[in-house]
């Protein structure tokens, strides 16, 4: 150490030989980065100052990978092993392209690095470096003693043929963009790891999986995270995180299928505040079509922060376990890239068991006319599933429809089921929160079991929105559900090749007011249902059919069954205890007809 009066500044040498020149006056101001152990250098007291001087120091490197050796100099072995040294973040940079095929497992990560494979020469946007695992443990960020590897991004290359997870997350704050996880060089071939393409590990979050960015205002693709035998991605445990932008389950196109061998993304063991997409349109809103007035087109806007989430053996998306508060927009799931084609997964789109709390969301009010997010179609099972899970919210979305309002792109059970002993679920809201549930193989939505506080508002049942029939293929809503309070309203069931509306079994409680059954969206012309309107069978009790019109503010002002291949409404079976008021049978909503009412076997 050597001092200088005329300066007033101490010279610091420590052992590693890096000075640090520090103003005396300026010393108790100091700061270093709060996520590491400090290297403490104490020295005696000096004049000017008056209290004993205690500093740390962190030093920053860059280490070039420029081989792609297993090990020595110059090899990614090498590199995160001084990383790992060396106090401080880190960079590791790339100066060769190709595979890297390892021997053993790498060391894990205990210190705050990047890995940057977006600096290997002629980097255009996609991998250019592979980590080859060869059937070793995949890459893992965790902490050791004091240090952690928090703060930590992986850039730019694809991680394959690993035996374990392809990258497993043990801390906070990790950023994985722009990768093959799962995928070869070309993007089109399947090189998976045996677990998941990515794990993040109970109590982490912060971590940012893919981009947000969308200065172009269009989608970005990040990463494709598809082929591993595990998930796409797990979150077990893991809060407050983001996944944007990605493709699960497909090759770099999103036009084949390169499944993950169960789910496309696992939020389970409590994890939550998760958001699956984005909201964010990037400028690319709507003009005002004015569906209620002047007699324009609606308009419907592809937001660009979601992920296509198709091709899974599983379900798309998977939440169990209680882990609540997770929130899907924007979300293509079970099609190609457009939205207009099928590219399934293998169970449902997405499917929510025993967990609370959960939404799938579209545009919301302020947004005009309409910007519908999740497009959950072309599954091999149900669109969306609800078992056993409270206060669920379904704002906006497409369940069987492609992403263009026009085609249709079947799942291949029904478009929505809730089940079990579900409470309150609300599927859509005051326009423009309401849902398309159209095209589906069998019936556009089932309740069921003892599902009690279900609501559907402004639901497209069979029909494109404000448009012609998409039918499902059986009814558009059918209600077998004995726990009560359920209610159906504002809805448009018109185009099935079934009943409009069928409660059936022991439904109970069930009311249905206004809605339009067999016509159009606005009540003015026939889309029929094949069946009837509205059909009550088997021991259907105790339901009210109807209302006083003007009680409630609606743009429906009453129920209208028109229009139908067989009557407007039939009670049937051992159906009993049933009240219908102030519902339309037959013309439209414009012109009055006489109410008549067609009883069968009751």
């Amino acid at each position: 150490m050597v001092a200088s009066k005329k300066l007033k500044f101490w010279r610091f040498m420590p052992t590693d030989g890096i000075e640090l020149d520090l103003f005396l006056r300026n010393l108790i101001l100091v700061q270093f980065s709060p996520w590491r152990s400090p290297n403490w250098v104490e020295y005696p007291e000096r004049k000017p100052c008056t209290v004993k001087q205690r500093f740390w120091y962190q030093t920053m490197a860059s280490f070039t990978v420029t081989n792609l050796n297993d090990s020595g100099a110059g090899s990614l072995r090498q590199a995160i092993l001084d990383a790992n040294l060396n106090p401080g973040a880190d960079v590791i940079s790339f100066g060769v392209t190709g595979s890297i095929n390892l021997l053993s497992a790498l060391p894990d990560i205990i210190d705050t690095l990047t890995i940057d494979g977006t600096t290997a020469p002629g980097f255009n946007g996609s991998p250019l470096v592979a980590i080859n695992f060869s059937n070793n443990s995949g890459l893992k960020f965790t902490s050791f003693n004091n240090n952690s590897a928090a703060g930590s991004q992986i850039l730019g290359l694809a991680v394959i043929n690993s035996s374990t997870n392809g990258i497993t997350v043990e801390v906070d704050n990790i950023t994985i963009q722009g990768n093959y996880i799962g995928l070869d060089l070309d993007g089109q071939t399947a090189r998976g790891n045996q677990g998941d393409g990515i794990f993040l590990g109970n109590q982490t979050g912060q971590h940012l999986i893919g981009t947000t960015s969308i200065a172009s205002g269009q989608f970005q693709l990040s990463n494709v995270i598809s082929g591993n035998l595990g998930n796409g991605i797990r979150l077990a445990g893991s809060s407050n995180n983001r996944i944007s932008m990605n493709y699960i389950g497909t090759d770099v196109t999103g036009q084949s299928k390169l499944g993950n061998g169960l789910n496309g993304i696992f939020i389970t063991q409590g994890s939550s505040n998760n958001l699956i997409g984005g909201f964010e349109t990037g400028g690319n809103n709507p003009v005002d079509a004015g569906p209620f007035g002047d007699g324009a087109p609606v308009q419907f806007v592809v937001p660009p922060q979601g992920n296509l989430i198709s091709g899974n053996t599983g379900n798309g998306v998977l939440i169990d376990q209680q882990s609540e508060s997770n929130t899907l927009a924007g979300n293509f799931i079970g099609t190609v890239a457009d939205g207009n084609a099928a590219l399934s997964n293998g169970k449902d789109g997405v499917a929510i068991n025993e967990a609370d709390n959960n939404s799938l969301l579209g545009t919301t009010v302020n947004q005009n006319p309409f910007v519908f997010y999740n497009v959950i179609s072309g599954n091999g099972g149900n669109g969306l599933r609800v078992t056993n899970a409270d206060n669920i919210i379904i704002h906006a979305n497409f369940l069987g429809v492609g992403a263009n309002n026009a085609t249709i792109v079947s799942n291949g059970l029904n478009g929505l089921v809730v089940e079990g002993n579900s409470t309150n679920t609300t599927l859509g809201g005051i326009i423009p929160l309401g849902n398309v549930i159209a095209g589906n193989t069998l019936n556009g939505v089932e309740v069921k079991d003892e599902v009690t506080g279900f609501i559907s508002f402004n639901t497209f049942g069979g029909l494109f929105a404000f448009s012609t029939a998409a039918p499902n293929g059986q009814d558009g809503i059918l209600i077998t559900s004995t726990g009560g309070n359920n209610t159906i309203r504002t809805n448009v069931f018109s185009g099935n090749i079934g009943n409009g509306i069928h409660l059936t079994g022991n439904a109970t409680g069930v009311t249905i007011d206004p809605n339009v059954v067999g016509a159009s969206t606005f009540g003015d012309s026939a889309l029929p249902n094949g069946a009837h309107g509205v059909l009550l069978s088997g021991n259907a009790n105790n339901n009210f059919i109807g209302g006083f019109e003007n009680q409630t503010p609606s743009v429906i002002p009453r129920n209208l069954f028109s229009g139908n291949g067989g009557y407007g409404l039939v009670i049937a079976d051992q159906a009993n205890n049933n009240t219908v008021i102030n519902s339309q049978l037959g013309g439209d909503l414009i012109r009055t007809f006489p109410l008549v009412m067609v009883w069968e076997d009751c």
